[in-house]
């Protein structure tokens, strides 16, 4: 009788591993299914942002080039493109700074171990000691961003001081994003290798209020996180994330900065204090290692009267993006300038927010860039600075 009961209950055992067995591959193949439609949603949007992000991007280059920022749109559309190839966001990595400049060799465009190619007249006579050692630091609008090389302004710089009889090396260190903190560490790097100017220029500002609004306080690069979790040299460490795939970008949407308008006043005091001990660091290694010292407020869009209507899309632009750093920018530079005035010693600072205003014509290439009639107004000033510098030591 035991033997008879037996039979029934392994019957039904093996009958509930079948069932499972069934069960668990019918869930299998439910799941694979799944997992290929988001496979092949994931590959498809993939497909669709390539494209959509490569349209975008040749939309922004023709706007650019025929915004009447240029003489020549056709040349500055194909400078654009070079431009989109050259610089791939974000830079590589590097230690300290955060970031440097890929190398590239174009056309337009060329970088060598990070430094863009400046325009320079070798001296006639040979003796490359008797000129004038200049160096630049800054972020993009120094850099270049919307200029051939021949065109930024430490190249147009280079050739307003030969038109006036100076002979000088001029060299670009900025790098695209840089606060004024980075290009003092860039610059140290230079000292420590004993590669000493006769004359450091620091061009800049509005990065360091970027960067206060961005991360939401100062003395931070900007879109530092960003940096180390995204560059191509730090890839082999990056773990798969979520906002990695998109399909998550679909769902999330188009980013929105939080900006900061809030907390204006605050971030503004904390921008200014940073690039103002900046500067009294700088001017003190100066006074050590006898070099001069040239520091200039960079202007913003908002600062030029009146704005062509292309550029006033760029302010609206720019103010979607970050809400409030303009208005930072303005406040930063003000205390800034205040804090210089206050000292017992000469002023060093140049503030270039005026350097646009009554000008009538396109001036910005985009909503932060100028184009190279912007360069050359700015190369004039800062060039005649550098002639009065030198004049008055004489």
């Amino acid at each position: 009788m035991k033997s008879n009961d037996s039979q029934p209950r392994t019957s039904t055992a093996i009958r509930r591993v079948i069932d499972l067995t069934t069960l668990a591959a019918k869930m299998w193949v439910n799941f694979s299914v799944v997992l290929l439609l988001v496979a092949l949603v994931e590959v498809s949007l993939m497909f669709y942002y390539k494209i959509s992000d490569e349209a975008k991007r040749e939309h922004a280059v023709k706007a650019a080039a025929y915004s009447g920022a240029y003489q020549d749109a056709a040349l500055a559309e194909e400078y654009l493109k070079e431009r989109v190839d050259a610089v791939d966001w974000p830079l590589p990595l590097a230690p300290y700074t955060q970031s440097r400049e890929p190398d590239y060799t174009g056309k337009f465009l060329n970088v060598h171990d990070g430094v863009r190619r400046t325009w320079n007249l070798e001296p006639t006579n040979g003796d490359k000691s008797a000129r004038l050692n200049i160096f630049f630091f800054g972020g993009s609008t120094l850099w270049g961003w919307g200029s051939r090389d021949d065109f930024t302004i430490p190249s147009l710089v280079a050739k307003n001081l030969v038109k006036s009889g100076i002979s000088a090396k001029v060299t670009n260190y900025a790098v695209n994003g840089d606060a004024t903190t980075q290009s003092l560490i860039r610059f140290i790097f230079e000292l420590r290798k004993r590669n000493v100017p006769d004359l450091v220029i620091f061009y800049g500002g509005l990065i360091d209020a970027e960067s206060a609004c961005n991360e939401g306080r100062p003395g931070l690069p900007l879109d530092g996180p960003d940096f180390e979790r995204m560059s191509r040299g730090n890839e082999a460490r990056v773990s798969i994330k979520p906002e990695h795939f998109a399909i998550m970008r679909f769902l999330a949407g188009r980013k929105q900065h939080g900006g900061c308008q809030k907390n204006l006043d605050a971030l503004s005091d904390g921008a200014a204090d940073v690039y103002f001990s900046n500067i009294r660091f700088i001017e003190g290694i100066s006074k050590s290692l006898l070099f001069k010292t040239l520091f200039y407020l960079e202007p913003q869009l908002t600062d030029k009267i009146p704005v062509t209507i292309y550029e006033q899309k760029g302010i609206e632009r720019h103010d979607g993006w970050l809400p409030g750093a303009s208005s930072l920018y303005s406040l930063m530079r003000n205390k800034v300038v205040a804090k210089d005035h206050e000292r017992a010693e000469q002023s060093v600072l140049n503030d270039l927010r005026s350097i646009f205003s009554g000008v009538s014509i396109p001036i910005y290439m985009d909503s932060e860039h100028y184009g190279e009639d912007g360069n050359s107004r700015i190369a004039q000033k800062i060039a005649a600075d550098i002639l009065a510098l030198y004049a008055s030591v004489k």
